[in-house]
């Protein structure tokens, strides 16, 4: 029997809503920027947003949270966990450009059964739980019914520098797609392919807060996810092809060309 999480979706969708104020808040104002590494900086925000959803989440559920900054997955004991990333695209946040969101996701160890995605800058809610649909704002999404790759339009991972390989496999897709867009946030990426706005989005080097929330979103609109060996995608894997379903297969075979 497959389980409604009406009230999980009330409040992941609520939380979601307060740390886009925090984000709106501090918005093109001076930021206290952290450098985590060379190429990947946090700000006071992500921590505050991290905060605030965690104390919200835990008010209302018993279920753990597994965040950037906090747990990996093997020290999750509860069945159902909540996987969050207070701010993707960090960077475009820092650098004052809209397209960055709050994403937060419900899952088991095996499974991923509700996703929500919030971009504070446009006001727009995505959300899906598994079996029951995607929406934004409470309308219905539905992928691209595009099948030329040809007239494709894909997305990019902008992490070039944590794969080799990835400008290879970029070069591949340029060359066999329509054009091709690197706009620097995950959960971004994921609703343009929900609502039906771009065909694909590949990831190279990705890790399950990025994904987990737009992998319900995307194939509850029709859309679908693998690695690229075509397998499921797991709380572990790091590439990652999301599209609209139809250009899926030969996009595959594109990058494994």
């Amino acid at each position: 029997m497959e389980m409604n999480y009406v009230k999980e979706l009330e409040i992941a969708k609520s939380v979601s809503r307060e740390m886009g104020k925090i984000q709106l808040k501090n918005f093109r104002k001076d930021l206290k920027v952290i450098r985590k590494s060379p190429k990947d900086f946090v700000t006071s925000v992500d921590l505050e947003c991290q905060k605030l959803s965690s104390e919200l989440l835990k008010k209302e559920f018993e279920y753990e949270i597994l965040t950037e900054e906090k747990k990996t997955q093997d020290e999750i004991t509860s069945d159902l966990f909540w996987i969050i990333d207070p701010v993707d695209g960090t960077h475009n946040y820092i650098s004052g450009l809209p397209n960055f969101g709050v994403s937060i996701a419900l899952a088991t160890k095996k499974e991923f059964l509700l996703g929500v995605i919030y971009l504070p800058y446009f006001d727009e809610m995505y959300h899906a739980v598994k079996s029951q649909g995607a929406f934004m704002n409470d309308q219905k999404l539905q992928v691209s019914k595009n099948n030329d790759l040809e007239k494709s339009m894909i997305t990019f991972d902008n992490q070039f520098y944590l794969n080799k390989k990835s400008f290879d496999v970029y070069k591949k897709i340029v060359d066999s797609c329509f054009t091709t867009r690197i706009l620097g946030s995950a959960v971004y990426d994921f609703c343009l392919i929900a609502s039906g706005k771009v065909d694909a989005r590949v990831w190279n080097n990705t890790k399950v807060f990025d994904f987990a929330a737009g992998l319900t979103i995307v194939n509850e609109a029709g859309g679908k996810l693998t690695d690229f060996s075509g397998n499921q995608i797991n709380l572990d894997t790091h590439d990652i092809l999301a599209s609209n379903s139809f250009v899926h297969q030969e996009l595959l075979t594109v990058i494994n060309g």
